[in-house]
């Protein structure tokens, strides 16, 4: 009876929430990095007006959007929500493209055609730390000081996430429907009725 009990409890255990609930909690930290790199930029704009402002705007446009949805979607993800994993496929997607194509453009030696004022350069330590921990800001800074290294740690948060909500164990966590809890009662009366004759 314990065995048999064991084996079903077993059977009706549901997907590991591991794989996705790490996808949610690193797109949060995600989210953090995009808004804590807007605000470097908006910092260095009130410090003078030594940088682009068109550039600073649409930078700390971008990272408020990318953060927006990164903690939007996982908030969603977390609640089971399948519009949650999609939002963060799309967003960290976009984020490791712009990352990727920021290493494309340092490894090439890209030289744009006009200089955008930006962010002091700072050592390829430095710039790699901020490729992670600045989001967005932090690959268009990789990108217009073409800091490969930097490119490259730009892309590890949103490849990750990427991996993780896009991964089957996700998938099969977000679809998942655990048994009501009335349905198990009803049975377990019928079982133990059985269990005594």
């Amino acid at each position: 009876m314990r065995a048999m009990t064991y084996a079903s409890s077993r059977a009706t255990a549901g997907p590991s929430g591991v794989v996705a609930t790490t996808a949610g909690v690193l797109a949060l930290a995600a989210a953090l990095f995009n808004l804590w790199g807007e605000r470097s930029v908006l910092s260095a704009l009130r410090d003078g007006p030594h940088i682009d402002k068109s550039f600073a705007v649409f930078s700390m446009l971008g990272a408020l959007l990318a953060a927006s949805a990164l903690a939007y979607g996982a908030i969603l993800l977390l609640r089971r929500d399948e519009t949650g994993r999609y939002i963060l496929i799309l967003t960290s997607g976009v984020l490791t493209v712009a990352a990727l194509l920021a290493l494309v453009g340092a490894l090439t030696d890209y030289q744009p055609d006009y200089g955008i004022d930006w962010l002091a350069k700072q050592g390829s330590t430095n710039e790699a730390v901020n490729g992670v921990f600045e989001g967005l800001v932090g690959t268009l800074t990789a990108l217009l000081h073409r800091e490969w290294i930097a490119s490259l740690s730009a892309a590890v948060v949103p490849l990750v996430v990427f991996l993780l909500s896009s991964s089957r164990a996700t998938a099969r966590w977000v679809a998942y429907q655990p048994p009501r809890h009335g349905a198990e009662t009803s049975i377990a009366p019928a079982d133990s009725s059985t269990a005594d004759a």
